[in-house]
């Protein structure tokens, strides 16, 4: 295309001042596909070739290493041309950018807050020469120090008792210190025990209505019952030791008042008798209610005033820190304030929208080095700040990351004086598709901010650059479904995948290529099918796959739980206890080997046994050959690394060469994870620690992701949409929308300055408004979801809309466009 036939970019004047203004503060709003990594180079280049300003005073922070790399490769690339086609002073100002690109902080804000404890040196309270923990390290780490401080503090210990005692699992109690461990703000709480003095009082009141119903009402009478089962209940309470009516109490369930006056002499009588068990009910919702924020209160002050401290100093002595702590300890060190000169003229913040509140203290505590008091006040120097971002695409809550936080600091820049401008222009996607998402979340969304609800992103419509040429390039199928989620799953992938035979497999689509402009047909390397999140995933796989058709689907979570990986794990733990039967014949059976049970059962019958250490000549001559190379490994457990067993482990088995056979890519990928797993931390903790460690994993089936999968040329893509972020793809193919996942919980809610606890019936008094709370936002973000999902199509978006007959809401697209066809 030609300059002169290139569509004019309405917000062009915007993005030029984007790119050359530093006289204000600016926050930038950039809808989906309208260019905001070339906005913040080219903003990048003219700081340093036009302002004048030296690459080593600016800082470019975004969310993810991908995309600091991605940002340095072209940022590279643009100081070239100027060194190559601009004039001398600006080519010397470029090759001077250009050598300090490789020191240069463009970096993600864990980096930057590395980068920033490492500037402080000894000022900073961290440990000289602190190594970063990875998240394998962390956890083990944790449960290392969770154990070692219940055993070396008495007072903890009892405590723990005690408060275990309350009705709270150990295992919960272990989850919810570990969630605890990760929040950087704990709210205070305060509650006193409740009293037992009532349930004497309970005890006698229950038997006089029981002998009243003894008395008026017939055997039968559910009424009369109910009162039996009380008193029964007290009775039995009265034999336990007191500290165990707690739990006792806790777990006690009255039902709904009972009983026919047709069965009860006096149906004034029995009216009393409702209406005091309805008080009763009353009383132990009141009592639980006590019991739970009595609970949440000993064990917040158990946290904060023992194991936390405990378990920093834990990791501060091996000089060990997480990746949290660069956070925290960046901001501690910031809050002392260090006097007037700023380490950076400019900082640049790339996905705004995915920041929590201590990363933007962060940020605006290092632009005003000297400020001590409340950051969300502090004045930002005018010029110093630049940051891009759209909340209608912050989908990272589980990371922690807030869109009332960039509301309220895109509100403290804007009393301060900062632009906040709009780039609207949609680069990626054609007209026919930007038009019914813009209709879609116009209808749905409001045009301002909702002061009382800022987690609900207001809707700027994208506007198209590339022209309309009204082929049917959004298309929406399916239709009101009755059925399970997995009938619903199913149909959908058929669906999909007769949709995909009849138009791209038999090449009726064309494309453009972004890259030339040249005009092709799709094939189904195209193709992105992208779901909420993995519940289901495997449906749509294993339909596309029955079908013949390719795909590439993101990793599982389920790592632990692969045969391929269990095998492993028993493979080491037979090694590691050469008397332990189970995981010997464990190993025997998995797919490692392939000995199967008919075969075990004939070595038993031979005289064979499972002691490989004992040379033995009895038994099945596979089972044999497979101990004997057992043993020999065995004598090496103490001198060869963890990558050493797993290479020799690799070698001998037929697996590797089965799983190629039959292209079975997850579990050779899985099996690429493990080697690096032996090499990573079988090198830093020792094969015997590593095995064990495995042996937890397999053991509780911890959710880890599964290795990734190479990347197919012709298969289809399955994504959830958050790793989609940021990519796109010629044909988008939306589905599963209709889903809820099941929400689950620690244990725990925290929201702002508030926090609730929940165990079985035990819920503290503010549990009910987070958990409404919670289910809000989550709705919210959900609905971010799918516009982050419906604007990664650049030539053909697909939306399978099924849903239940009597759930149509205003998100459903298949009453309005379903109709459209090719």
């Amino acid at each position: 295309m030609s300059q002169a036939q290139r569509p004019r970019v309405v917000d062009q004047e915007t993005r030029d001042r984007i790119i050359t203004d530093f006289r204000h503060n600016i926050v930038v709003e950039a809808g989906a596909g309208t260019g905001k990594t070339t906005l913040m180079v080219a903003r990048t280049v003219y700081a340093v070739v036009h302002q004048r300003m030296s690459l080593d005073r600016i800082a470019l922070i975004t969310f993810m290493e991908k995309a600091a790399d991605e940002i340095r490769s072209r940022l590279a690339m643009r100081l070239e041309d100027v060194i190559r086609e601009g004039d001398p002073l600006e080519a010397a100002l470029a090759q001077r950018a250009l050598e300090q690109l490789p020191g240069a902080a463009i970096t993600t804000i864990h980096g930057f807050a590395m980068r920033t404890l490492q500037r402080m040196g000894p000022r900073a309270a961290v440990p000289l020469n602190f190594r970063v923990m990875d998240p394998y390290e962390q956890d083990e780490l944790f449960d290392q120090a969770f154990r070692a401080w219940l055993a070396s503090d008495g007072t903890a210990a009892e405590c723990t008792r005690t408060i275990l005692g309350l009705g709270l699992p150990f295992e919960r109690f272990h989850t919810m210190a570990k969630m605890l461990s990760q929040e950087p703000d704990i709210p205070s709480y305060s509650a006193t025990k409740p009293g037992l003095d009532w349930v004497d009082e309970l005890l006698a009141t229950g038997e006089k209505w029981m002998q009243r119903a003894q008395d008026l009402a017939a055997e039968d009478d559910q009424g009369r019952l109910q009162i039996y089962d009380i008193v029964r209940f007290m009775r039995s309470l009265k034999t336990l030791d007191r500290a165990a009516w707690y739990k006792a109490l806790a777990s006690w369930q009255v039902g709904a008042p009972k009983g026919n006056r047709k069965k009860w002499a006096e149906a004034s009588a029995l009216a009393e008798q409702k209406e005091w068990v309805a008080d009763l009910k009353e009383s132990l919702a009141a009592f639980r209610q006590h019991l739970a924020d009595y609970l949440l209160a000993e064990f917040l002050s158990l946290m904060t005033q023992g194991f936390l401290p405990f378990w920093k100093d834990f990791r501060w002595q091996r000089g060990q820190l997480t990746f949290d702590d660069l956070l925290w300890e960046a901001r501690h060190v910031l809050r002392r304030g260090r006097g007037e000169e700023r380490d950076y003229d400019m900082i640049m913040v790339d996905e705004f929208q995915d920041t929590d509140a201590v990363q933007a203290e962060i940020i605006i505590r290092t632009l005003n080095p000297s400020w001590q008091g409340d950051w969300t006040k502090a004045p930002v120097p005018a010029g110093s700040l630049f940051v891009v971002g759209d909340p209608k695409q912050s989908i990272y809550r589980f990371r922690g990351a807030s869109v009332e936080t960039y509301q309220m600091v895109r509100a403290q820049l804007q009393q301060q004086g900062a632009l906040l401008l709009d780039i609207v222009q949609n680069f990626r996607s054609r007209p026919e598709i930007i038009e019914p998402v813009n209709t879609l979340f116009t209808e749905n969304w409001p045009q301002q901010l909702d002061p009382a609800r800022p987690y609900v992103a207001p809707y700027t419509p994208l506007v198209p650059y590339m022209p309309a040429d009204e082929a049917p390039r959004f298309i929406v199928q399916g239709g009101p479904t009755d059925g399970s989620a997995y009938d619903e799953r199913l149909f959908q992938a058929r669906l999909i995948a007769e949709w995909l035979k009849q138009w791209v497999v038999s090449e009726k689509l064309a494309i453009l290529d972004p890259q030339n402009g040249a005009t092709r047909m799709a094939t189904l390397g195209d193709v992105a099918l992208l779901i909420p999140n993995r519940t289901g995933m495997s449906i749509y796989q294993d339909v596309l796959t029955q079908v013949g058709l390719a795909v590439a689907p993101e990793g599982g979570i389920r790592f632990f739980e692969r045969d391929e990986v269990r095998g492993f794990q028993q493979f080491l733990s037979a090694l590691r206890k050469p008397q332990a039967v189970l995981p010997i014949v464990a190993w025997l059976s998995s797919p490692w080997v392939g000995i199967s049970h008919r075969e075990l059962a004939q070595h038993r019958r031979l005289g064979g046994t499972f002691a490989y250490l004992e040379a033995n000549a009895q038994g099945h001559p596979a089972v044999l050959r497979a101990l004997a190379q057992l043993r020999n490994w065995h004598q090496q457990w103490w001198a060869w690394r963890a990558e050493d067993f797993f290479w020799a482990l690799y070698d001998w088995s037929g697996l590797p060469a089965a799983l190629s056979a039959r292209q079975d890519a997850g579990a050779l990928a899985n099996l690429e994870k493990l080697a690096d797993l032996s090499r990573d931390l079988g090198d830093l903790w020792g094969i015997d620690k590593l095995c064990q460690w495995l042996e937890r994993k397999v053991q509780l089936r911890d959710k880890e992701e599964e290795g990734p999968l190479p990347t197919e040329n012709d298969a289809v893509h399955i994504f959830t949409v958050h790793r989609a972020k940021g990519l796109e793809w010629p044909i988008v193919i939306v589905a599963n929308w209709h889903s809820r996942p099941r929400a689950t919980h620690p244990g725990l809610r925290l929201s702002q300055g508030r926090i609730a606890l929940a165990s079985k019936d035990l819920l503290s008094r503010d549990w009910e408004a987070l958990e409404q709370e919670e289910r809000v936002r989550q709705d919210a973000e959900r609905e971010r979801l799918y516009y982050v999902a419906l604007t990664r199509a650049r030539d053909y978006l697909v939306v399978i809309d099924t849903y239940a007959p009597d759930k149509s809401n205003a998100w459903n697209l298949y009453p309005r466009w379903g109709a459209s066809k090719h």
